[in-house]
């Protein structure tokens, strides 16, 4: 039977896990029902909370104390979770910027995922990076990092505000300078068709430029995203990476 201290303890655990799983990136879309999300974050507390030796913080037997100990687990593991969400979806940011200079930002669509409306090189983008996340079994690492985390930050251990500081912006960074590099060389070719487009103006108005110039740009976009398709799935490994050096970094408190 477990005993008033390990369910107390079991209840950090979880409160943990499923604060990780509400950011965390494929569980945190609103496409999985709520009753499986939580289901899942009660079945890894389950499994993690008997290989790791948590321990009850003393403060955490007085209500007040046990109520800032799941304040500080919901901050702990949203602050994972949403490092993690923050890197990985660089990749719908590229698939975004390549869109809008591709000339089918307009022609978008439903994501049943995050239900939202998104362009179709952003889902594509963004579905390349899942199925690379769990190619290289993504999954795995994310348990690891998250069983380590007990391991490494006490239970009922609150963040430093500098530290909550420098992960998210770092995330945040992370996000901006990975779409930018996946989407620059498609972003110089829309650029260089554009210019194209202008020069053939100048030298012979009598072209309608507007007639031409869509078909052409996505056109030479579409041709310049099939090549780069084996780009993509190299960036969304180095993607993976870094997420991972993320939970990996807020799970030892560094």
């Amino acid at each position: 039977m477990m005993g008033i201290g390990e369910f107390m303890a079991f209840v950090l655990v979880l409160v943990r896990v499923g604060s990780m799983f509400a950011f965390l990136p494929f569980l945190s879309e609103g496409s999985i029902p709520a009753i499986v999300k939580a289901l899942l974050a009660l079945m890894m507390s389950v499994a993690i909370f008997p290989v790791t030796n948590v321990q009850l913080p003393p403060s955490a037997w007085q209500p007040l104390g046990f109520f800032l100990c799941v304040a500080a687990e919901v901050l702990y593991g949203a602050l994972m979770g949403f490092c993690t969400q923050m890197v990985f979806q660089s990749l719908r940011s590229a698939g975004e910027l390549i869109s809008q200079e591709m000339g089918m930002a307009l022609a978008s669509i439903a994501d049943p995922l995050s239900e939202v409306e998104t362009t179709v090189v952003g889902a594509l983008c963004d579905t390349t990076g899942v199925l690379v996340f769990f190619a290289i079994g993504g999954h795995h690492l994310l348990i690891r990092a998250l069983h380590a985390s007990f391991a490494h930050w006490p239970l009922g251990a609150f963040l430093a505000p500098e530290f909550i500081k420098r992960m998210s912006l770092g995330a945040v960074t992370y996000n901006l300078a990975l779409a930018f590099q996946l989407a620059a060389p498609l972003v110089l070719l829309g650029f260089m068709v554009t210019l194209i487009m202008a020069i053939l103006a100048r030298l012979i108005p009598e072209v309608n430029v507007l007639i031409i110039g869509f078909p052409a740009r996505i056109g030479m976009g579409l041709i310049g995203l099939t090549l780069a398709t084996p780009l993509v799935v190299r960036y969304g490994e180095e993607v993976c990476r870094i997420m991972f050096s993320f939970a990996s970094a807020v799970a030892m408190g560094t």
